[in-house]
């Protein structure tokens, strides 16, 4: 949970460079080699995001606690992401093995998120909560 939290703190920072370099100036002066609204952007993302994440990580783990089953669902998910990510790929204009247009049809959007959330219910249905005689088990 320690170094999930670290690895999202990481991406909340780095989601938040890519936003701070898209803003205009401020004339607020400079911290470091940043504007100060830029630098002011990174440090409340990486702040916010490591706050967000040491609360929502506790909140995930007690749910596959209560239902285990739902960390399949979960790796499927991640699955089903690279399965969007490799489509985006392959019809990167530079790439062009399928249409450039096609990962922002309606028809693909419908596809992707339809499958998303028909793993999510398939996988909370399926995983059931623990079992009585699992969890006396499990504080044996």
């Amino acid at each position: 949970v320690e170094f999930a939290d670290l690895a999202f703190a990481v991406d909340s920072i780095l989601a938040a460079v890519a936003l701070a370099m898209a803003l205009p100036p401020s004339g607020l002066g400079t911290i470091g080699s940043l504007d100060a609204a830029q630098f002011w952007v990174v440090f409340a993302g990486g702040m916010i995001g490591l706050i967000i994440m040491r609360f929502a990580a506790n909140v995930f783990v007690d749910l596959l606690h209560k239902r285990p089953g739902l960390e399949v669902a979960a790796f499927i998910i991640v699955g089903w992401v690279g399965v969007k990510l490799a489509i985006m790929v392959l019809a990167h204009e530079d790439i062009g093995l399928i249409p450039h247009e096609f990962p922002h049809s309606i028809l693909w959007k419908l596809i992707f998120y339809g499958v998303l959330v028909l793993i999510a219910i398939v996988g909370w249905f399926a995983s059931g909560p623990k079992k009585e005689e699992e969890k006396e088990g499990a504080q044996s």
